[in-house]
């Protein structure tokens, strides 16, 4: 059958891909809920701050230092690592109350370090600040896994892409070896079927030949017959032999796998294949009808549709024996954009239960015979490379077999190409 193209199956990708925005998703979120605990905290601690007034008003100068550090500790946890108090007095300035001693130590503590300074109280009310930094420590930890589980993802993603991109090569190449199989399976049964009718293509062939050589004979050992005349005889079987070899096209035939697609006419395939086969053809009655006022064009390679009816044609005069009736019609189904041609024979038909098993490859009555077997799964191959299809039932009036065959029209411009060419 036609080979398709396939690819390899994204989804594998698409799962992975996935997998890394909903887990980059969840940290970034645990993240962000981390850095909103955060604040929450730092919050808490000025509004604490403000509610129990505990640093008084800036033009107050009476502390309870017990009261500030006892508010300071509560606020320390988790989230806050170190946090200094200062009160602000009525000249603006500050004097740090938490700890107290943090000036002793270093009087240049606020710059020292990077602080985050908090006002507690609206201007122009400010009561004083809270000098704060936050322990990162477990923020620092999920950028960590963060940063490590995007490499590691994205390592992940990188082989799988590598991965799938070679199975698509493998998967490509391996589609250009069966395509190229196929083709010579075609070429092979071409063969075969050349084969099957060279038996009594040969016998009629070798009469002029015999002719011409009983006639050179005859002139060797003497007989009356002027040499003129001989030699009118042995041209006339000559011309004989050629136009017989012409109109059998054999070798073009066996030959053909060099062509290039071109427009073919369907009517001039099924003389072709008529010809090729007419020496199997013995006393059956043979009836084609076209469709009158219509065109059957394809693009395709002329020896492929030869290949495809002399195929049909010939299983029919073997199944019919020396005696029958076979019809070849082909009409336009307009509403389905289809050129159907049917082959039909008197003969004894095929059971409809082995009807679709006709087209398995290396299914055959004829073995013996030089039957390959692959006749009808060729015709199939063929006729599903362009856009057709093949189905066989029972022809309602001859009483046989018939097969149907539907092909794509073609497009009325390339119609008026192939009138154009024509002409």
């Amino acid at each position: 059958m036609k080979v398709e193209k396939r690819t390899v199956p994204r989804w594998p990708i698409v799962l992975a891909t996935g997998v890394i925005i909903a887990a980059l998703g969840t940290l970034a979120w645990l993240r962000e809920q981390l850095i909103d605990s955060e604040k929450s905290v730092i919050r808490s601690a000025v509004q604490r701050f403000e509610v129990t007034n505990v640093l008084g008003r800036p033009e107050s100068s009476s502390l309870i230092f017990g009261e500030i550090e006892t508010q300071a500790r509560v606020s320390e946890g988790s989230a806050i690592r170190d946090l200094c108090v200062t009160k602000r007095m009525i000249d603006g300035t500050e004097i740090t109350v938490y700890p107290y001693y943090a000036d002793l130590l270093d009087p240049n503590w606020r710059t020292a370090r990077p602080w985050t300074r908090l006002a507690v109280g609206a201007e122009p009310q400010v009561q004083g600040y809270l000098y704060i930094q936050t322990n990162n420590s477990t923020l620092k930890a999920v950028n960590a896994v963060i940063a490590l589980l995007s490499v590691v993802l994205a390592g992940g993603f990188a082989v799988l892409v590598i991965r799938q991109r070679g199975k698509e090569e493998e998967l490509g190449r391996s589609l250009l070896e069966l395509e190229s199989s196929k083709a010579q399976m075609i070429h092979l049964e071409r063969l075969a079927l050349a084969g099957q009718l060279s038996a009594n293509v040969f016998h009629d062939i070798k009469k002029p030949v015999l002719n011409i050589k009983n006639e050179v004979m005859d002139s060797l050992e003497g007989a009356p017959t002027p040499p003129e005349e001989v030699y009118r005889a042995i041209r006339a079987q000559t011309e004989l032999f050629l136009q017989m070899l012409r109109d059998l096209g054999m070798e073009t035939f066996v030959n053909a796998s060099a062509q290039s697609a071109e427009w073919c006419d369907i009517v001039d395939a099924v003389d072709r294949s008529l010809r090729l086969v007419k020496y199997e053809q013995g006393s059956v009655a043979v009836d084609v009808t076209f469709e009158k006022g219509h065109e059957f064009f394809i693009q395709t390679q002329p020896h492929k549709l030869v290949q495809i009816f002399s195929n049909l044609i010939l299983n029919a005069y073997q199944a019919m024996g020396n005696s029958g009736r076979l019809r070849v019609l082909g009409r336009i189904a307009e509403a389905e954009r289809r050129m159907v041609v049917t082959v039909e024979d008197s003969g004894p038909g095929i059971p409809a239960a082995k009807r679709e098993e006709v087209f398995k490859p290396f299914l055959t009555s004829r073995a013996s015979s030089g039957g390959s077997g692959l006749g009808l799964y060729i015709c199939r191959t063929i006729i599903a490379d362009l856009g057709g299809s093949i189905v066989v039932d029972e022809a309602p009036e001859l009483g046989g077999t018939r097969f149907t065959i539907k092909l794509p029209m073609a497009h009325e411009r390339a119609s008026r190409e192939v009138r154009r060419d024509a002409s």
